[in-house]
């Protein structure tokens, strides 16, 4: 066998097995469907839906309740440390001191209590949201099935496209009557968890007042 031949073999059995693969690829890209898009505006329906506004208004709710209650405490506080710096010329250093220190931890309480109460309201926000969040999965699956669409993107991801591929209305009406509220959580007793359902902090127990 000359060298000519040879190599023509060799070169054979290299090209071989590659056309064979991209002939594979291509019969499996040929069985794959034509992408049918479809488009969901989740911000708007994270914003006008029945439950989300429903979800606002119980959070907007305990967040008056709370600032009024911050502002009755931010007074009384005020009012006591106006005293406290009033009667520091009738005291002696060392019961001043002492006072001065209890009421530097009474602040610092009020303080953390203050956070507390934050991000317990938040927290009960975001478990309310997120309910909504995946009945929008669920619903936005069942209108692209109707509708015959394979790949469901967020409008956020879209810059530009053909306004029959917006699937928001249907979406809408059907997450409202799925879900027209979802209950939010009492911060003050609620119990929070991390991803994997360990308690946090001291969620057990209820917020003080």
């Amino acid at each position: 066998m000359n060298k000519t031949l040879k190599r023509l073999i060799v070169c054979a059995a290299v090209v071989l097995p590659v056309a064979g693969a991209g002939q594979s690829a291509l019969a499996q890209a040929e069985r794959q469907p034509t992408p049918i898009i479809g488009v969901v505006d989740t911000d708007l329906l994270m914003r006008d839906s029945l439950a989300a506004k429903g979800v606002r208004l119980e959070r907007d709710k305990f967040a008056q309740q709370y600032q009024t209650k911050v502002s009755e405490t931010e007074q009384a506080l005020r009012k006591e440390d106006q005293e406290l710096a009033q009667q520091r010329g009738v005291m002696s250093p060392d019961v001043f001191q002492q006072r001065a220190q209890d009421f530097q931890k009474k602040l610092a309480d009020f303080q953390t209590q203050v956070r507390d109460k934050q991000e317990r309201l938040e927290y009960s926000f975001q478990q309310s949201m997120q309910e909504i969040g995946n009945t929008i999965m669920v619903v936005s699956s069942e209108v692209a099935k109707e509708r015959g669409v394979n790949a469901v993107l967020a409008r956020s991801q879209m810059m530009i496209f053909d306004p029959s591929m917006d699937m928001t209305k249907q979406v809408l009406e059907k997450l409202n009557v799925k879900l027209p509220s979802v209950e939010f959580q009492n911060p003050d007793t609620l119990q929070r968890v991390d991803d994997a359902g360990n308690p946090v902090g001291d969620a057990a127990a209820p917020a003080k007042k």
